[in-house]
């Protein structure tokens, strides 16, 4: 079949898809700042639904509304001890640290290719961070018990930089200051997009060349409107 296009004039305006990664980090920011924030503009991949049911199980509510999706975290009493990540490997790789800011012990679950995902990764950090962490010979499920605690350490950087940005949105709400040591990263680009999400949330990090990041502790997640 022959398809002939001719010369013409297009005009209008298209809304692009939300960004799935800058969705999820946003849904984590929201979490982590115990107040009440719009999402504007929501990413309705399965990953961002599955960030969704997250946060929820960590006692979090989400409602939609005309204006996008109500995150309330001002009131976590009904968070569940089980975190059901489904298949999202960045929702794991970012929640679990966020879930280990909690003194209970919280099971750490996924489904479809996370079960065979390795995981050790988190019983290597975490524990340097006071945080009781198992795992099912480096896969899941995951238990974690904190809370975290500030630290200096140093991480690999060159398997994900998803495990980072856990990190680095998890530390700045612990008391005291974290010095975050990072080899061989790969994807600055995601990292980027991490700090931006904090910044927007009124959280700040030090980056000094991508090797080494400056965590001020007792920072507070602010509750904003904002745009994926």
């Amino acid at each position: 079949m022959l398809i002939k296009v001719q010369n013409s004039h297009i005009s209008g305006e298209v809304k692009a898809p939300s960004s799935k990664s800058m969705m999820q980090r946003m849904v984590a920011a929201a979490y982590l700042s115990n107040a009440s924030t719009l999402i504007m503009n929501p990413g309705e991949s399965n990953d961002c639904k599955a960030s969704l049911d997250v946060i929820s199980q960590l006692g979090a509510t989400v409602k939609g509304s005309p204006a996008g999706l109500l995150i309330d975290s001002s009131d976590l009493s009904n968070a569940q001890d089980t975190m059901d990540c489904g298949e999202a490997g960045l929702g794991i790789r970012m929640f679990t640290p966020i879930a280990a800011l909690s003194d209970k012990k919280i099971t750490i679950t996924g489904s479809g290719s996370l079960a065979t995902r390795p995981m050790d990764f988190f019983e290597e950090i975490l524990p340097q961070l006071g945080v009781e962490c198992t795992s099912n010979n480096g896969k899941i499920p995951i238990e974690v018990t904190g809370p975290m605690q500030a630290k200096e350490f140093t991480l690999d950087g060159s398997l994900t930089s998803q495990y980072l940005t856990g990190l680095l949105m998890a530390l700045p709400t612990c008391e005291g200051d974290s010095i975050l040591h990072v080899y061989g990263l790969r994807s600055r680009g995601y990292v980027d997009l991490t700090l931006n999400v904090m910044e927007q949330f009124g959280v700040h990090v030090q980056n000094d060349n991508y090797e080494t990041f400056h965590i001020k502790g007792s920072q507070k997640y602010a509750n904003i409107a904002s745009s994926v």
